[in-house]
């Protein structure tokens, strides 16, 4: 049996590093994505594997969008139907993207909430004791 499991683990753990999606991996590997769940819950280093192989799938993501942000994908032009050439497009949102998650201090996405007139948020606490009864009517609480 621990032949036969390393040969899926070995295998399921390479492609579970290049795709990132467990499902995935497991089919590329011959095995019942059941099987890894119940593996992964029984054994903590094979779940640490898992986690590593995941991050580095992360990792070659981001390596792309860093690629594609910065170096840009070369598109075909036409005109008349005709392929006259290609261009270099860069992603805006890829890059954005990126620093957002890089940079979270300057470049994250932020709401700040305000009260009328741009002055601080007004709250009101209402804090109620005992069993609620359905004589009072809330609004006369309040």
């Amino acid at each position: 049996m621990g032949d036969k499991r390393q040969l899926w683990t070995d295998a399921f753990l390479t492609a579970l590093a290049d795709c990132g999606v467990l499902t995935y991996a497991a089919e590329a590997a011959g095995v019942d994505r059941g099987t890894v769940w119940r593996r992964r819950e029984a054994d903590p280093d094979f779940a640490a594997q898992c986690e590593l192989a995941i991050e580095m799938a992360a990792d070659k993501l981001e390596q792309e969008a860093r690629r594609r942000a910065l170096e840009g994908v070369e598109e075909p032009v036409y005109q008349g139907g005709q392929l006259i050439g290609t261009k270099t497009v860069y992603s805006d949102q890829l890059l954005a993207l990126l620093l957002k998650g890089r940079r979270k201090k300057v470049f994250a996405d932020r709401t700040e909430l305000t009260g009328a007139d741009g002055g601080p948020v007004k709250a009101q606490v209402l804090v109620v004791t005992g069993v609620p009864s359905d004589e009072i009517p809330i609004e006369d609480i309040v």
